[in-house]
């Protein structure tokens, strides 16, 4: 079974300010092969290296072309995602789960699309916990109205 890093771990091995195409981890298929969960033409899933839930429970459907954000999926790209998600719900079997996709922002992170999908429900408190970890700035209280 695969076993994820801890983020301390994670960030004295791979972080820096932001993955672009040329260092692009997500590239290099040799390094990630001991992650791939499953595999299509055009999207792989992945156990996400450094967990944010401390266990294997956290995998990434990443597509194989180096794609910045979601507007430039194209059809082959789209139609395979669909099989992606139904292959995630059944990775998750009974277990609730939710997920956020990952786009090129300008802050620390790879430069190549990804969808989160983590077991579980979404709660504020791990959200911002995990923004934080992430380096995102958050000043002003998560709210749900």
């Amino acid at each position: 079974m695969f076993q994820p890093i801890s983020r301390e771990e994670y960030h004295k091995i791979l972080w820096k300010e932001m993955f672009g195409q040329d260092d692009c981890p997500f590239c290099d298929k040799e390094k990630y092969q001991n992650q791939v969960v499953w595999q299509w033409a055009h999207w792989q899933i992945l156990y996400n290296l450094s967990s944010y839930s401390w266990d294997h429970r956290h995998i990434m459907a990443i597509p194989f072309d180096h794609i910045k954000t979601s507007i430039e999926l194209e059809d082959k790209h789209l139609i395979e995602l669909r099989e992606v998600h139904k292959k995630v719900k059944n990775i998750f079997d009974w277990e609730e789960y939710f997920s956020f996709t990952r786009e090129t922002m300008g802050n620390r992170s790879v430069e190549h699309l990804h969808i989160h999908f983590l077991a579980w429900k979404l709660e504020w408190k791990f959200l911002r916990k995990m923004l934080e970890l992430q380096g995102f700035p958050i000043t002003q209280d998560l709210k749900i109205d």
